[in-house]
């Protein structure tokens, strides 16, 4: 588990590695290089990604892009070919419980949502595409009994949705591996 709230962005030396050649790039971490291969490695031997995260100003606050500038990182955890960008991680289940104070979500939407295109697009260009976004919204202007009751149905479909699926996976993974 890593609380991300404290990440500062990246540093000039994480830029030179960006601008750099790719063989330049092997040498010594150091400073951002260093976190950023820590926390790629994190990403790499999850086998869940659980993300809670609250929305600011219609988009990811900026604790969660400082984590992202870290994590997408060209030659990395991606590589660009002619047809575009390709994810260098393997794919696994993202679970992004997303606290917002309005209504942005879905049909009842009073704001614009660009939190979640722009997620989705950061996420997908490093080969992470099995995103379950579990939004509680209207935590500003909705009574306490509608947030707790979206909040248990929210609760109920993770474990009837997300997590069942998931430890059927497992199970499957599991019974692959004795075989």
């Amino acid at each position: 588990m890593r609380d991300i709230s404290t990440l500062s962005p990246p540093d000039a030396d994480y830029a030179t590695l960006l601008t750099s050649p790719p063989k330049s790039s092997e040498s010594t971490a150091r400073g951002s290089t260093a976190l950023s291969d820590i926390l790629i490695r994190e990403v790499e031997t999850a086998d869940i990604l659980v993300v809670g995260t609250p929305v600011h100003n219609f988009t990811v606050p900026a604790a969660l892009k400082s984590w992202l500038d870290h994590v997408v990182r060209v030659n990395r955890t991606f590589t660009v070919r002619p047809s575009g960008k390709v994810g260098l991680v393997k794919d696994r289940p993202v679970l992004i419980g997303v606290a917002a104070g309005g209504m942005i979500f879905g049909d009842g939407a009073q704001q614009p949502d660009f939190f979640t295109p722009y997620l989705k697009a950061v996420l997908n260009c490093i080969g992470l595409c099995d995103l379950h976004f579990v939004p509680v919204q209207g935590t500003a202007v909705r009574c306490k009994s509608e947030q707790h009751a979206e909040l248990k149905q929210v609760l109920s479909n993770l474990k009837f949705g997300f997590f069942a699926k998931h430890q059927a996976q497992q199970a499957n993974l599991q019974v692959g591996d004795n075989a």
